[in-house]
């Protein structure tokens, strides 16, 4: 084997170290430092080329869902506006923050929604851990079992999402029904003491149609959540529960209304580069809405709404009347002003809108509402 002298070495060793840094330079993803990791509260990649601004990257992504995210830095920013009659001209000083530079996408939510629709919350952590112990029959009993639960439960919250062929909507419906309808099969349980979880398992009957049901049930969401709708198309069906559920499953943050409005702004002026804001679409904030929240004084730091929602005379009057008359019509009405009125973004930059209500014309009930998230990075320790 001819030797390679010194010289030709020093050359290979030049050659190998042009290539690994021109292939670094040409990568726009990089994972974050040690020195960034802890100020970020889910692992993101950095997009190198964007630069940064006050020691933070002006880009990153969540790898877990693939969505980008632009920095708004930290500062003082005008929000509100003197013609809007529940708003007011304000300044709101905001630490720095991503906002995702796309909504949430079907493609996106669908392998999320299909892990979550496995774990059903109908059992404690502790109990599914007692099944993994069931012989294999009892272990496939369960199975099918747990996805009718949850199916059941959550088939009605994800509006397209979750939608199935009417013979199979039908069939599914019939069986669920006759599953609650039928008598446990007591045989193997003792009545005179608590019955253990493996014995309330095999006391519920599945006849040998429902199992078939629920087998092509659960296929059938596999492949319309495992192969949703591709491309770049906002999930426009979005409850406010969604958007809570989704943003909680990556480790982020819906954006708060100060948040939601600085970021048009930017975006409106060029300076900030996300997809359309304000426009035929609402997107869900993180704030309950209070329609005197912008008129207190205050130094509005890192506003996040008020602790509780409030109506006007006015608006209440006005849900009161558009609540449908029935004998629990007065109780609905007071429930849900009681629990939540949130904040709905995207008409224009400065209007405001709350959810849920009744008075909201046709055409704003039937606008999409989507889900913009943001990523909070954590303050220097």
């Amino acid at each position: 084997m001819k030797p390679v002298n010194r010289n030709e070495l020093r050359l290979l060793v030049f050659v190998i170290c042009l290539i690994s840094f021109g292939t670094r330079q040409l990568s726009a993803e990089e994972p974050q430092s040690d020195s960034l990791r802890s100020r970020f509260p889910v692992p993101v990649k950095v997009d190198t080329e964007a630069g940064q601004t006050d020691g933070l990257p002006n880009r990153v992504q969540n790898p877990s869902s693939g969505m980008w995210y632009a920095l708004v830095p930290a500062g003082t920013y005008t929000i509100g506006s003197d013609q809007v009659w529940d708003s007011k001209k304000i300044q709101v000083q905001l630490s720095p923050y991503y906002i995702s530079e796309t909504c949430v996408t079907r493609s996106q939510l669908g392998p999320e929604l299909w892990k979550s629709l496995q774990q059903g919350d109908w059992l404690k952590t502790e109990e599914y851990a007692q099944t993994q112990q069931f012989p294999d029959e009892l272990q496939a009993k369960f199975r099918l079992l747990d996805f009718m639960m949850t199916f059941e439960g959550e088939q009605g919250l994800w509006g397209g999402m979750l939608d199935l062929n009417p013979e199979l909507t039908r069939a599914f419906d019939d069986d669920f029904q006759e599953f609650l309808n039928m008598p446990l099969n007591s045989e193997n349980v003792e009545e005179e003491k608590e019955p253990t979880l493996e014995e309330m398992i095999q006391a519920i009957r599945l006849t040998a149609r429902q199992k078939q049901t629920i087998t092509r049930v659960k296929e059938a969401v596999a492949t319309q959540l495992n192969h949703p709708q591709r491309g770049p198309a906002p999930y426009d069906r979005a409850s406010f529960d969604n958007a809570v559920t989704y943003a909680e499953w990556k480790g982020v943050d819906l954006p708060t209304e100060a948040q939601w409005e600085v970021a048009a702004q930017l975006a409106a002026a060029d300076k900030l580069k996300v997809d359309q804001m304000v426009g035929k679409h609402w997107e869900y904030c993180s704030d309950y809405y209070a329609y005197d929240y912008f008129q207190r004084d205050d130094d509005f730091k890192d506003p996040a709404g008020p602790r509780k929602a409030k109506w006007s005379r006015e608006q209440l009057e006005q849900e009161k009347k558009a609540e449908p008359a029935s004998s629990f019509g007065l109780f609905n009405w007071l429930s849900r002003v009681s629990v939540k009125i949130l904040v709905l973004r995207g008409g224009c930059i400065s209007g405001r809108e709350y959810y849920p209500s009744k008075t909201r014309s046709s055409a704003d009930s039937e606008k999409p509402h989507r889900i913009r998230l943001v990523i909070n990075p954590r303050q220097k320790s």
